[in-house]
């Protein structure tokens, strides 16, 4: 489920991205696995037809369990960047670790899924890829950069505002 924060707009060179109705301060949890996300154990992804697994893949990712979660809205949309504003903390939930300012795209590191991916980047920035793929485990300099983003987003979690604070409650119940 994702936060009510952002809208869907072509991009020059990616087809759809999600961008910041508003300013969305670092520290914010944008989004998180809910029950209304689709999720495949490997066998049950295993017994679909190559078609399927294709049309499922384009927005569907793969687990460090082995399993296949389709986000239920738009969190598909989030495109790639070396340099995301938004990463995975691992906890099942997505956190801002760098402000995105009102007008501004969303962006998703897609090295973090345990995909089959190799993919041209596109992203442009000074520590890009070139080619995305997901390497398990993560070169240690990647899962350093990322986990220094993740913690100092963590510590911001309850000084800024919470948009699904609700929803998450809700689902622990």
């Amino acid at each position: 489920m994702i936060a009510k924060l952002f809208s869907i707009k072509e991009t020059s060179n990616k087809g759809q991205g999600l961008f910041a109705k508003e300013f969305i301060p670092k520290g914010t949890i944008i989004c998180f696995e809910c029950n209304k996300c689709q999720a495949l154990s490997e066998e049950e992804f295993n017994q679909m037809s190559e078609k399927e697994k294709e049309i499922f893949l384009e927005h569907a990712y793969r687990k460090k369990d082995g399993s296949y979660l389709m986000p239920c809205d738009e969190t598909k949309l989030l495109n790639h960047s070396c340099d995301s504003n938004i990463l995975d903390t691992g906890k099942g939930f997505d956190i801002v670790v760098k402000d995105i300012k009102q007008g501004e795209e969303a962006t998703y590191d897609y090295r973090v899924f345990y995909d089959d991916l190799k993919m041209p980047c596109n992203c442009g920035e000074n520590n890009c890829c070139k080619v995305i793929t997901c390497e398990h485990p993560v070169p240690k300099e990647l899962e350093q950069f990322w986990l220094e983003q993740i913690n100092s987003a963590l510590d911001l979690i309850d000084e800024v505002e919470q948009p699904l604070k609700e929803e998450i409650e809700q689902t622990l119940r």
